[in-house]
């Protein structure tokens, strides 16, 4: 009867596999801060601190396939939380979703400055 139940539920394992492929495509960015050592999080996920590469799920054109919210957290009371946001890819506006190579967070300026990120393309 064990041997019955294994092997049911490999064959329903197998049949839900019978999907097509996708092609999944990514990106690596470079992330980095003033000072260095910023924990980064990424979509809710720690990933580490910086200096740090991180791969980004993209479609064929190097666009962001959903919403991306890269922050980075201050080690210490006198550095700011930084925040960047790229949209999911549109195809009537694409630019805001394009994946940077690069993006450098300076934790000693406030967020309301607006030049407290640096995103190169």
């Amino acid at each position: 009867m064990k041997k019955f139940i294994a092997a049911a539920l490999l064959g329903a394992t197998l049949a839900g596999c019978n999907t097509p492929d996708k092609e999944i495509y990514s990106r690596q960015i470079d992330i980095d801060s003033i000072p260095q050592g910023a924990p980064i999080v990424v979509d809710g996920l720690k990933l580490g601190k910086t200096p740090i590469s991180i791969g980004v799920e993209t479609n064929d054109a190097g666009y962001f396939v959903r919403k991306t919210v890269i922050t980075a957290i201050p080690q210490e009371a006198s550095l700011h939380t930084q925040v960047t946001t790229f949209p999911g890819y549109i195809a009537t506006n694409p630019d805001p979703s394009r994946v940077p190579q690069k993006v450098i967070f300076n934790m000693q300026k406030p967020a309301s400055e607006g030049d407290s990120v640096t995103i190169e393309y």
